[in-house]
């Protein structure tokens, strides 16, 4: 969805400037994304459990549960639009780094994952997750983290909201649909372009979900994100209920590279070591 409202953007820009060059380069023209499997991280001190589990409606999901010995805490990942775990070494590299345990898992979908997504559909496999990690896995809520990267932000935030975690991260957040493609257009093409929105978007907003969410909560946005703008990070931030909460704004950072950055880690790092349930 958002590379069709950028791509409109552009047609519609280059129609009313008439005369505007846009540079393309050769590497412009490869989006690579590099595969990879469970035994990929064979010689680290991580072992990999390819694990199923069902949702509500009984549709099966695919997840990787990644544990080591002495690990501080769980991190639940819930990813973006674009996100399934075989392309994403390095958001779980991210998290390995900061010797934690993790669980990432593809939506219905997505991946090998039978269905379609649907807004109804992702919160099911949120919940879903969440509830094999803690009556499976036998994790404490009190050493969970639920963290969302943009699309994946909608379905934390849902699930902070009805389970019980240790903290939220919301990384590159959306407030909610309205708000978010408003952002997307230049003042000066407003009068031009007008978004129907799905009933099933309009209806989620994660400002509603933050206002009510006590536990300690994280948010990041990147200073250049062109597809959900730090104000909208600034935004969830404010209205955040939670009595201990803190933003990072990488300024040189976009949309999908903040777990390459230094400051990135060092947030995480330091948010992990002021949760009850994690271990220092």
């Amino acid at each position: 969805m958002k590379i069709r409202i950028i791509a409109i953007l552009m047609i519609s820009a280059l129609t009313i400037a008439s005369c505007t060059t846009v540079e393309l380069t050769e590497r412009d023209a490869f989006d690579i994304k590099r595969t990879i499997r469970p035994d990929y991280f064979q010689n680290t001190p991580y072992s990999i459990e390819e694990v199923l589990f069902d949702a509500d409606d009984s549709l099966r999901l695919n997840g990787w549960h990644m544990t080591r010995d002495g690990s501080r805490g769980t991190v639940l990942y819930f990813g973006g639009n674009g996100f399934v775990m075989v392309s994403s070494y390095h958001i779980i590299k991210a998290f390995l780094d900061q010797n934690v345990d993790l669980f990432v898992f593809d939506y219905r979908g997505y991946g090998e994952n039978p269905g379609a997504p649907t807004v109804s559909g992702l919160k099911e496999d949120g919940l879903a997750a969440y509830d094999y990690l803690i009556n499976e896995k036998r994790v404490d809520p009190e050493e969970l983290v639920i963290h969302g990267h943009s699309l994946g932000t909608f379905v934390a935030a849902y699930v902070a909201t009805q389970r019980e975690a240790s903290g939220l991260v919301l990384e590159c957040p959306i407030t909610d649909a309205q708000d978010w493609t408003g952002r997307l257009v230049p003042w000066f093409l407003k009068p031009f372009i007008n978004f129907d929105i799905d009933p099933a978007l309009k209806e989620n907003s994660n400002l509603v979900r933050v206002s009510s969410v006590d536990i300690p909560l994280l948010v990041f946005a990147g200073g250049q994100d062109k597809v959900t703008p730090p104000g909208m990070a600034e935004t969830i931030y404010e209205t955040a209920g939670s009595a201990s909460k803190r933003i990072v704004v990488i300024e040189d950072g976009g949309h999908n590279d903040l777990p390459n950055r230094k400051e990135y880690a060092d947030a995480l790092n330091a948010f992990y070591d002021m949760l009850d349930g994690f271990t220092r």
